[in-house]
């Protein structure tokens, strides 16, 4: 038996498997924690043996980032799934970080709260998943992402040493903001254990209203006037042409969710109506909007070859998603379009393999060059070994490369999973 048994116990170490590949490098050993000191102790063997090491809670987004340059062994956190701490009167909750997002919102409704963070699968997308790969749903529009939410975490270093940052302790001893450097590192700078968030009172009720146009431009258009107006949506998409069978058909469409005390969302359905009015076009309301929003948010994990992320202003998504679909119609291929219209994210599934390094290798230059960014965020090995997975990672790379010499100067954690082959 190998020396992961003698961590974790025999029941919690086995060899690795197809199943457990991310981008198709399989771990020669997959363990599985039940406590931080045993990550520490994880950790501390890696280090010691010379392993590349990747952490992961339920897999659920482990195709997020680019293929790893090696990997010995994979940790998974799902035996670290405990709601620690629910503060209802101060407003904030300690978890660990394999706790998956429905037992948060499970436990949160209790106290009529929730921590508004949605991204896909919430089933099986766990704390350490959210802040590792920065993942989002269409509630960032109003509600920020997990670094504005999150207010305290705990990480194992290269050293199996357990650092805290946040709250009362804002800097760790090297002067860093702990907390908002893990968030989107993928992992490569330290194992995440536990985090601290602040939560928000859960809205009486939510709606959607689907308005239904001609194009994504007008959708955009249209999208960003309700943006304007007085009673600011919870969450505002641009669903690209044939996406959502309510209401558009095969045009495109805005999606607007409305969030809050009943007459806050009669008011706003009546301005988001009045809005659509005044340029001639059709609504549809959804009376279960968070139905809608969960549906839309499992956008990026629906079955496709490969998903696009591009980013862009806001006031470009509209043709941003247009030119997509007329570049994925030259070259004779089916693509679906959404974009989170506040942040400029559009997101682009293509159904075949082939077309995404065309479309990247098509759509990325102009897109850099107008200071936005084009990803693959979900495709297999196959495919990221055709293209790179980021792009230009522009001059703030450097300073990546030197956080990640301070944190992890060996390279145990995930090395070449992030920007610029970290």
């Amino acid at each position: 038996m190998s020396a992961w048994t003698d961590v974790v116990g025999g029941a919690h170490a086995r060899p690795g498997g197809p199943d457990d590949a991310v981008d198709g490098i399989v771990p020669g050993w997959v363990v599985r924690p039940g406590s931080v000191a045993e990550v520490q102790s994880c950790v501390r063997a890696a280090a010691a043996g010379g392993f590349a090491l990747i952490a992961s809670g339920r897999g659920a987004h482990l195709d997020v980032g680019a293929p790893p340059r090696r990997l010995d062994v994979l940790v998974r956190l799902d035996r670290l799934a405990r709601v620690l701490d629910h503060q209802a009167h101060d407003m904030t909750v300690t978890l660990e970080a394999g706790c998956p997002l429905a037992l948060v919102a499970e436990t949160l409704a209790r106290s009529g709260q929730w921590l508004p963070l949605d991204p896909p699968r919430p089933d099986a997308t766990t704390v350490g998943g959210v802040l590792a790969a920065n993942l989002a749903g269409p509630l960032r529009a109003s509600q920020g992402r997990a670094r504005d939410l999150l207010i305290g975490i705990r990480v194992v270093g290269a050293d199996g040493a357990l650092v805290a940052g946040g709250g009362r302790v804002v800097k760790n001893v090297a002067g860093y903001d702990l907390p908002k450097l893990h968030v989107g590192a993928l992992g490569t700078l330290g194992v995440i254990v536990e985090a601290t968030f602040k939560v928000r009172p859960r809205p009486e009720c939510e709606e959607a209203v689907v308005i239904a146009c001609p194009t994504a431009s007008a959708a955009a258009d249209t999208g960003l006037a309700v943006l304007d107006g007085e009673v600011p949506p919870l969450w505002l998409e641009v669903a690209g042409p044939g996406e959502l069978a309510e209401g558009p058909g095969h045009g495109a469409a805005a999606v607007v969710g409305l969030g809050g005390l009943a007459e806050e969302v009669a008011a706003g359905r009546e301005l988001v109506g009045e809005a659509a009015r005044r340029r001639g076009l059709h609504t549809v309301l959804i009376a279960d909007g968070a139905a809608l929003r969960a549906r839309l948010a499992d956008f990026a994990v629906e079955p496709a070859a490969g998903v696009l992320r591009a980013a862009t202003l806001p006031a470009e998504v509209g043709a941003v998603v247009e030119t997509i679909t007329a570049e994925a119609r030259a070259t004779g291929v089916d693509v679906r379009c959404l974009a989170d219209l506040a942040s400029g994210i559009v997101r682009a599934a293509v159904a075949e393999a082939t077309a995404v390094p065309v479309l990247v290798r098509a759509l990325r230059p102009a897109l850099e060059r107008g200071g936005g960014s084009l990803v693959i965020e979900r495709g297999g090995g196959a495919l990221k070994a055709e293209v790179d997975v980021w792009g230009d990672p522009g001059p703030g790379v450097e300073l990546m490369r030197n956080l990640k010499a301070a944190f992890d100067p060996t390279g145990v954690f995930a090395p070449g999973r992030f920007v610029g082959g970290l």
